[in-house]
């Protein structure tokens, strides 16, 4: 992706508002999100949908020798929308010189900067192995309802955006202050010909929405 334009963002924040409160971090905040999710299998021609919850929640924080401080999240995920959560592992998550990090399996990956403004982009993958992976700002929303509810100052990170007749290949997460990330949506398949509506792909479709956050 390339920088877009200069126009004056609504959602920059004040002089003493960087906007970490899209990335809220405090011992007992939990989120709980229904996951909905589709996966193709062109061996099988099947297409299996599921739908489950995933709660995370900071349970601790913990400050390095240069003092800096993470926040430990346990997540957990159920097998149903009715099933019983199962501690699935353990990350960490640190805001750290403007950026919101998430260390998991050992993979650190920058999720969001600061302050959060429009068209504003970065290497998400700057301080782990993995290839290069540009993350950008398209949306700065004073106001988006997602699912059934209303938030206030939303912004979209746009992760990639490839679409070709035999790939598409995307990921969005959406950010809203004072709530963290409230939606997320994840698209991978590819196929093996052209212009065959019927041929059944490989790979998935998921999203993430929010139903619940304690602060």
């Amino acid at each position: 992706m390339t920088e877009m334009g200069c126009r004056k963002n609504q959602l920059e924040p004040k002089p003493n508002d960087v906007g970490y409160g899209y990335f809220p971090l405090e011992v007992g905040n939990t989120w709980i999100y229904q996951v909905d999710s589709i996966h193709y299998d062109a061996f099988a021609k099947s297409i299996d949908t599921f739908s489950f919850l995933v709660k995370q929640v900071v349970v601790d924080t913990v400050v390095d020798n240069q003092g800096v401080r993470s926040s430990i999240v346990e997540f957990f995920r159920t097998d149903s929308l009715t099933g019983a959560y199962k501690l699935d592992r353990t990350l960490s998550k640190r805001i750290v010189d403007f950026r919101a990090e998430v260390i998991d399996s050992n993979v650190r990956v920058i999720n969001l900067v600061f302050p959060p403004t429009l068209y504003k982009y970065w290497d998400a993958n700057a301080y782990n192995t993995k290839s290069k992976s540009e993350y950008e700002i398209l949306e700065a929303l004073d106001s988006e309802r997602i699912d059934t509810v209303l938030y206030n100052n939303v912004v979209h990170v746009v992760q990639r955006d490839e679409a070709f007749k035999t790939l598409r290949n995307y990921g969005v997460e959406k950010y809203a202050k004072g709530f963290g990330m409230v939606y997320a949506h994840q698209i991978y398949w590819i196929k093996k010909t052209i212009g065959d509506s019927t041929e059944i792909p490989n790979g998935y479709d998921y999203t993430y929405t929010l139903k619940k956050f304690d602060q």
